[in-house]
């Protein structure tokens, strides 16, 4: 499954990327704007103007078809790992889920398009998700996207209430 999406931004590309690795802003998105039951900054090191990497754990509990939710359990526990790369401005990670952690692969990425003093910017995302589990990997597939999807869109709004002063 791949997956690409593009969001509006309600700041200037230089100012997106200061917010979204800022570690309260991390920890509201995922509370407030997500409703992460948990989420913990595991590692953090580096910075924008050289590379940062960072190392998240959070615990989400989505409603999930029967199938899906007999192979992962009530609550969905993922570590998100990435880099961000200054030169190219692309955050790239892989996400591994705790339950079927050997049959999954979930990568993906995205940067920032706009101008360097006005508003809004445009977020690009992809991503890319394997589950290879007999009978059930294209359900789980579907599902990934459509978390996915809805994931993608609660953050940006998210940002932009944030961004708006809220």
């Amino acid at each position: 499954m791949k997956l690409r999406l593009r969001h509006r931004i309600d700041c200037c590309a230089p100012d997106f990327w200061p917010l979204y690795f800022d570690p309260e802003f991390t920890r509201r998105l995922h509370n407030e704007g997500l409703g992460s039951t948990s989420i913990e900054i595991v590692e953090s090191s580096g910075d924008l103007a050289t590379g940062l990497r960072r190392t998240l754990r959070y615990s989400q509990r989505p409603a999930m078809p029967g199938p899906v939710a007999k192979l992962f359990g009530a609550e969905v526990v993922t570590i998100e790992k990435g880099v961000f790369d200054p030169h190219t401005g692309t955050w790239s990670f892989e996400l591994t889920p705790s339950a079927l952690a050997d049959k999954t692969r979930i990568r993906g990425s995205f940067t920032v398009e706009g101008d360097s003093k006005a508003s809004p910017c445009e977020q690009s995302f992809e991503l890319e998700a394997t589950v290879k589990v007999f009978g059930l990997g294209p359900v789980v597939e579907r599902f990934i996207e459509a978390q996915t999807r809805q994931s993608q869109d609660k953050a940006a709004a998210f940002m932009n209430a944030v961004l708006g002063g809220g």
